[in-house]
């Protein structure tokens, strides 16, 4: 909290000392101002509620009525100036201001008339973070169906079936769960959040958070299929350092900027062989100064398999968002967002026997608020603010006929508590000592010996609360051929859940987890658990210094964040160009550190519970049925970790870009090395002892002491010990246009190699399914002994074709996998350094080299220690030849109103068939299927 405190008194004692300045000479600074017009046929007409920016000095507004814009006290100079309206092209233009200047401009419409269509990710510029930004034109020519259907643009992107039947979650440079789960997804200012994800039924019994009943697992990033692209206008994809501003991320981050104002009305319909969807959308305004509203809502249908009806996902979306010029100097956007989906898997009629069905639906309602006021006092211009809160309801059941069981169960969550199947009921011993053990809280509670075959549900509510809020200031003071623009500011977040949590019949709970010795399941009230709060500040130098024909860039900003439970971590970033030969070729670098959160279920996992029996005489037949006894001792085990550290990422990039002409080169290599990623684990500190008493009854009917052996409980905590290391280089060619037969042509790639292992130490416990009196000690190997490997290097080939005058466009991709290999290298896995002791769980560590061999262990007496069937199949490597897939994407307006796009993925139905190295006789098909799809859009 020291460092949070001195971070946001050096900010403010900045901002109060630039701003107490009045150094900002007027005879160094000019009025900009203009008209903004649009099309209408052969016709201009005023644009309201254009956005117009002058990003290097960090201003911006909107045109007001009659499309009149203004900006005062603009420094001098050469400057970029953006104008962005929905449905229209953007304008990006640099202009020298010497004096006082009105620029007026008519903004085009955006479709596939113009010359110079743009249907593929366009690079950033250089000095800018690494990026790709996604138009909605590229949107419409692809067909997608969510968000996850764009990231196929992006540099070494392999394109996928877009369709719905699965959660699919974001990977920038590398691929796994902790890659998505720091990839942030960032909507008009606020990011989408999985923090309080908690559907799951068996994480610290089975270390498992597969989602109950569908959708994205808990230790994953958003379920991209949740996002529809059709109320989008444009997509940015950081892959490189990104702004301070940016917080809780690992990866990037995926910035969606929505439609916002007037546009005509939109229809669209489009359907492939598991997806039909259909949207609407249109945006108006509601009258002089009283701002503009638009709206879109969409319907996706998609089922998994043609053959398997009863597996579905359905989508329903809907957003509004009003745009308001408050007054003068203060624009505002406020969107409320909707969305519904449900992934469902019905009962199979072919397989009434197991009655398996599962659901998972949620409702999810967002408000979010952003603007900018721009205030152009002294160096302080411009204020911006953004305020989102997300309610999300998800339902979800799982059910299924459960076989071969007869295990016990207790709805207790005692620790310690023994009960028996007689509710309240002491039961002594023939020395007249109690066995039972139970408080007023347990008295009416009993234990259960589940039958061989049963019908269980089981629930889960979830009900997820994400607040967020950020404002950022800006500052700029232009010295002599220096510009000095300051970003600083501060966001909060917290995210809770305030569900019911996880529900069943207590006589008919979920299957126990086989691979767990004596684990079993409890019912658990999400709205017990803590919220997490998570604060930042941040500061940045955006440094600009005109070098006569060349300019240096350099931005270099530090964050600090501080979240409950796991303190704070510091990230400093930077990004740097200079241009070598003005305006043709430039060089770039960056470093920076980025961070994500534990979320909430590695800071609150839940408690485990065990189940020992201490008698059972269910079902014989010595003893009357009514007299039979059934007694069970619960043990319940804290398993958060208090230790738990913050996930950092690394990362570290330098590029080059060059323009020739109408050509444009820009290639990156880059490194990223993530430690402390999470994870659920066994640790030392995962094995608790525990005396189980077994009892039999005497000659005399009575009940005696069998046995008393001690066993070790074992669970699974949130833990620091994914690290990954990627590096590689990626490129983007953009060849221009050939004005000779209409066609541009594009090539990017991305080769990467990465390094991933888990750090925490392998516990052989070959004897937990056993009866007490057989278990052993439990044996530990080295930490970090696999080391996991993956080659690749793959481009896209694009080919645009276009005839404006009939608003013809049509894109050939030629996908082609280079390089794609896997293998692994094994450390000591075969001989035990140690073991965890039965009697007291204290871990006893062998001397370094007093085995050398498996021999000597089995010399040693310590047969038990070792592993059974060891196996090294990733020494192996598996490698495949190069493969191509070759993809098409045809668009034709027809008239004014009519729009229709076809695309087929895999058009030559290349499937290379594949052996395996590793596993001789089994083949891989590779490519995806062969896919195709159509899409009718009216314009009215």
């Amino acid at each position: 909290m020291k460092k949070l405190l001195s971070l946001l008194i050096a900010i403010a004692f900045s901002v109060l000392t630039v701003t107490a300045q009045h150094q900002h000479a007027h005879h160094n600074t000019v009025k900009l101002s203009g008209t903004i017009f649009e099309r209408d046929n052969s016709d201009s007409i005023p644009l309201e509620y254009a956005v117009i920016a002058l990003p290097d000095y960090g201003m911006s507004t909107a045109s007001r009525i009659g499309g009149y814009y203004e900006f005062s006290g603009v420094p001098k100079g050469k400057t970029l100036l953006t104008i962005t309206y929905v449905g229209k092209l953007p304008v990006e233009k640099t202009v020298n201001l010497t004096a006082n200047t009105v620029l007026d401009f008519t903004l085009e419409n955006e479709n596939f008339r113009i010359k110079e269509v743009t249907v593929t990710a366009q690079a950033s510029k250089a000095g800018q973070s690494t990026s790709s930004i996604i138009g909605r034109t590229a949107m419409d020519h692809m067909q997608a169906t969510s968000l996850s259907d764009v990231m196929s643009l992006l540099p070494g992107q392999l394109s996928t079936e877009p369709n719905l039947s699965a959660a699919k979650t974001a990977n920038i440079r590398g691929s796994g769960s902790m890659n998505s789960l720091g990839t942030a997804i960032i909507r008009d200012g606020a990011p989408l959040s999985n923090n309080a994800n908690l559907s799951t039924i068996n994480p610290t019994i089975a270390g498992k958070t597969t989602a109950t009943g569908g959708g994205v697992s808990a230790t994953t990033g958003i379920d991209m299929r949740t996002v529809s692209t059709d109320n989008i206008e444009s997509i940015e994809v950081i892959r490189g350092i990104p702004s301070v501003e940016h917080g809780d991320l690992t990866s990037g981050a995926v910035i969606i900027n929505s439609k916002a104002g007037r546009e005509p009305l939109r229809i669209t319909a489009k359907a492939n062989p598991k997806v039909y969807m259909g949207s609407i959308g249109t945006g108006f305004l509601l009258g002089e100064n009283r701002g503009a509203l638009n709206v879109n809502a969409d319907y996706a249908h998609n089922t998994n398999d043609p053959v398997e009806s009863y597996r579905t996902y359905q989508r329903i979306s809907a957003r509004t968002m009003y745009s308001k010029q408050l007054w003068r100097n203060f624009n505002s956007n406020t969107s409320f967002n909707f969305y519904y989906g449900k992934d469902a898997r019905d009962l199979n009629p072919d397989d009434e026997a197991s009655k398996r069905a599962s659901r998972g639906e949620e409702y999810n309602f967002n408000l979010n608020t952003n603007g900018t006021w721009n205030i152009n006092k002294g160096w302080l211009k411009s204020l911006r603010y953004v305020v989102s809160g997300t309610y999300a309801l998800k339902k979800s059941f799982h059910q299924e006929m459960m076989v071969s069981n007869n295990t016990p169960y207790s709805m207790t969550t005692t620790d310690g508590t023994v009960l028996s199947n007689f509710a309240g009921q002491d039961i002594f011993d023939a020395e007249g000592n109690k066995i039972t053990n139970f408080s007023d809280i347990d008295k009416d509670k009993f234990s259960y010996k589940l039958p061989a075959n049963y019908f269980s549900r089981y629930n889960i509510d979830s009900r997820e609360v994400n607040v967020f809020a950020k404002v950022v200031g800006t500052l700029f003071k232009q010295t002599g051929m220096v510009n000095n623009r300051i970003l600083f500011g501060a966001d909060f977040r917290t995210d809770g859940n305030v569900g019911h949590g996880k529900i069943w019949d207590p006589t008919a709970p979920p299957e126990r987890e086989v691979t767990s010795a004596n684990g079993s399941y409890r019912p658990r009230d999400y709205s017990d658990i803590p919220f997490i709060n998570q604060v930042g500040v941040f500061a940045e130098e955006n440094f600009t210094w005109q070098l006569g024909l060349r300019e240096l860039r350099l931005q270099a900003g530090v964050r600090y964040d501080h979240a409950s439970e796991v303190g704070g971590i510091v990230s400093p970033r930077f990004n740097g160009s200079f241009e070598l030969i003005p305006n043709k070729l430039w060089i770039r670098g960056g470093y920076g550190v980025t961070a994500k959160m534990p979320t909430l279920l590695y800071l609150h996992p839940e408690q485990a519970y065990f189940e020992y029996k201490n008698l059972d005489e269910i079902g014989s037949s010595k003893i009357p049925e009514e007299e039979q006894l059934f007694i069970t001792t619960t043990k319940v085990y804290d398993v958060s970790n208090k230790n738990l550290k913050i996930a950092s990422n690394r990362k570290a990039e330098a590029g080059i870009d060059m323009k020739l002409g109408q050509m444009t080169f820009s290639v990156t290599a880059f490194r990223e090395q993530l430690k402390n990623g999470y994870s659920l684990n066994k640790t030392l500190d995962t094995f608790m002892p525990f005396m189980w008493d077994e009892y039999k009854r005497n000659a005399d009917g009575q009940l005696e002491l069998k046995s008393s052996n001690s066993v070790l409980s074992s669970w699974f905590t949130p833990d620091n010990c994914i690290n990954y290391t990627s590096k590689g280089i990626e490129f983007d060619f953009n060849f221009g246009r050939i004005e000779k037969i209409n066609t541009s042509i594009s090539l990017n790639g991305l080769y990467i190699r990465d390094k991933s292992n888990n750090s925490s130490y392998t516990f052989y416990e070959p004897n937990n399914d056993k009866t007490a009196d057989k278990r052993t000690d439990v044996a530990i190997y080295a930490p970090g002994t696999l080391h996991s490997y993956s080659d690749r290097f793959s481009t896209a080939l694009r080919v645009t074709h276009n005839i404006p005058s009939i608003g013809f466009v049509v894109t050939l991709t030629a996908q082609t996998v280079w390089k794609d290999a896997n293998w692994g290298k094994y450390g000591n896995d075969t001989i035990p350094i140690g073991y965890l002791s039965l009697q007291d769980a204290k871990p006893v560590f062998f001397e370094e080299g007093l085995f050398n061999t498996v021999q000597d262990v089995k010399d040693a007496g310590l047969n038990h220690l070792l592993k059974t069937n060891v196996a090294h199949p990733l020494e192996v490597k598996e490698s495949y030849s190069p493969y191509f897939c070759f993809n098409i994407n045809v668009t034709k307006e027809i008239g004014d109103m009519m729009r229709v796009s076809f695309f087929a993925n895999n058009m030559f139905r290349s499937y290379p068939r594949h052996e395996s190295k590793r596993y001789p006789g089994s083949f891989v098909l590779l490519n995806n299927r062969f896919y195709f799809g159509i899409e009718l859009a009216l314009t009215l």
